[in-house]
């Protein structure tokens, strides 16, 4: 479209070109004819009303309005423009241009028509002001059925005036010395369109361009409107993903911070993914490390079976895998071994993570929680003093478990009054681990009343 529109503004100047110039040909030839026409009028005129009548008269001329019922008359300046109006009127074929002598006092023995306002005005603007030379009006447009009148004054001169007012037949005998006698009035008509013939070509032209304009306009105003949309479609999605970016970002570093103490938590900490093949451990906390001995190099990406010994009780490994098997919890007391060989006691606590929204959808993840509880298992063989040490380090691991619930809580609250809602999956784990570590400070509480009890008697 936008090349259509180029190309026909390009070849607009060629077709005006070409239609004017066959239009301003035809005028000319037209106006040439008809000067031609007019200037034969007037010379046959001349000779047969002014010479043959003069050579008729044998050079004797009386000037007279009925010049033609009197032996050597010629007409007077009067007649003579009355006369030559016909002659312009002959020379116009068309009625395009026409000439009259008028006046509000009557010509003798002439058929006067009434005069109408526009001439009427005229006359009066002449009388009021002997400045102005022309009076003037348009009908129309300037095109087709408009009309231009030209009205001049007709002044009284010298000859002119001691003419009319000895003349028997004028209407007044009281003229002086430049009195407006009349008007000589020209009236030119809306041009022929004949000779315009081939601006029908030019309108043509234009009038496709004007559709292809509108049709270009449309497209391009289509287009714009498209790309407004777009670009605030782009705007909006920016936008959204500063925000979201913001989010991530301050998601980020809270989840750092809560990785952090997760990460250095004194309770043991394991991540196992249960759509994976063999159900490997994606995460391990430093005190797993500690608590096992192996490291996360070691640990991540294998099953946790490796803790596994000969004397790891079946009955609690069926247990585990029914819990697992059904996507229930698990909790238990069992014996595990270190990388180095050696046994201990493993209070373990599986909670399962769901991150689809689907009911009965099996768990995505398997959250692991192990306390070191060989030295409980042990309690018969303790003295005073140690069992109230172990108080003591079992107040200190309450305590701070009690602040990782404390710190998870607030950073699920946090991440939901974010502008973006949080994953089920990270609402899952959070929610995973605040209730794993609810179940050790029971435990945990559940092992200092036993120590308080157990004390005394010792």
């Amino acid at each position: 479209m936008l090349w259509l529109l180029l190309a026909s503004l390009l070849f607009l100047p060629v077709v005006m070109v070409r239609s004017l110039s066959a239009a301003t040909v035809y005028q000319m030839k037209l106006q040439a004819e008809e000067i031609s026409t007019l200037a034969s009028g007037i010379r046959a005129y001349y000779a047969d009303n002014v010479i043959s009548r003069l050579q008729a008269a044998d050079g004797k001329a009386v000037y007279s309005d009925n010049y033609r019922e009197v032996h050597g008359g010629i007409p007077i300046p009067a007649t003579l423009s009355i006369e030559l109006g016909a002659l312009f009127d002959n020379a116009h074929t068309d009625g395009r241009i026409s000439y009259e002598f008028l006046s509000d006092y009557p010509f003798a023995k002439r058929n006067n028509r009434p005069l109408d306002a526009f001439e009427i005005e005229a006359l009066k603007a002449f009388r009021d002001s002997a400045d102005r030379q022309s009076f003037t009006n348009l009908q129309g447009n300037g095109l087709g059925q408009s009309n231009y009148r030209l009205a001049t004054p007709i002044l009284m001169r010298k000859a002119c005036v001691t003419c009319h007012n000895t003349h028997p037949d004028s209407p007044k005998r009281d003229w002086k010395v430049g009195d407006v006698r009349g008007i000589q009035e020209v009236t030119v008509r809306g041009l022929r369109v004949d000779g315009f013939g081939n601006l029908g070509w030019m309108f043509g032209y234009v009038g496709l361009l004007g559709l292809t304009s509108v049709a270009a306009t449309g497209v391009f105003k289509g287009q714009t409107n498209r790309m407004e949309q777009l670009n605030r479609k782009l705007l909006e999605a920016n936008q959204r993903e500063s925000a979201l970016a913001a989010r991530m970002a301050d998601q980020v570093q809270e989840l750092s911070i809560f990785g952090s103490v997760v990460d250095h938590s004194i309770v043991g900490v394991s991540i196992a993914d249960m759509r994976q093949p063999d159900q490997p451990l994606i995460y391990v906390n430093n005190a797993f490390t500690l608590i096992t001995g192996y490291s996360r190099e070691l640990a991540v990406g294998y099953n946790c079976r490796f803790l596994r010994g000969p004397d790891t009780d079946s009955k609690e490994i069926q247990r585990i895998r029914e819990a697992i098997d059904t996507g229930r919890p698990y909790s238990g007391d069992l014996v595990n071994y270190r990388l180095d060989g050696t046994r201990f006691w493993n209070r373990l606590t599986l909670y399962p993570v769901t991150a689809s929204k689907a009911t009965n959808a099996k768990p995505d993840f398997y959250v692991a929680n192990q306390i070191d509880i060989t030295t409980v298992k042990q309690q018969s063989s303790l003295s005073n003093s140690e069992l109230t040490g172990l108080d003591q380090s079992i107040a200190a691991a309450r305590d701070a478990l009690q602040q990782a619930m404390r710190f998870g809580e607030a950073l699920k609250s946090r991440l939901a009054s974010a502008p973006e809602p949080i994953s089920a999956e990270e609402e899952s784990l959070l929610r995973a681990e605040v209730q794993a570590h609810e179940a050790l400070v029971r435990e945990l509480e559940t092992m200092q009343v036993w120590v308080a009890n157990r004390a005394p008697s010792l």
